[in-house]
């Protein structure tokens, strides 16, 4: 299977960007395991929802590929941001709050 240049320049783009390990991030290690410790938990006691759940939720408003998924804090509240590849090959970022699983925002619809 091929893909096109431009296609592969986008997706070569994005995983370039994306962080690709904990390292990515510029906390301490600690912090970053602390975190994703924290967000287990809430999903465990229901606090939050998970991930698999969030994804079904963005990809019933934006069809295409999720290319990379980002959890945020703002104001102590856990927000995804997904990165999806659209067919028409545009990049579509959602804005996911991790508790209620209302979609915030859509960039570049």
């Amino acid at each position: 299977m091929m893909i096109a240049g431009s296609t592969l320049t986008l997706l070569l783009m994005v995983a370039a960007h994306s962080p690709a390990s904990a390292d990515a991030d510029n906390r301490p290690r600690h912090e970053q395991d602390m975190e994703r410790q924290r967000i287990r938990d809430d999903v465990e006691r229901g606090v939050t929802k998970s991930l698999a759940t969030l994804r079904q939720i963005v990809l019933a408003r934006v069809a295409g590929q999720i290319v990379s998924t980002k959890p945020d804090r703002e104001d102590d509240r856990l927000i995804y941001e997904f990165r999806i590849l659209r067919d028409d090959n545009r990049m579509i970022e959602v804005e996911v709050d991790a508790a209620s699983g209302d979609i915030l925002e859509i960039e570049n619809e």
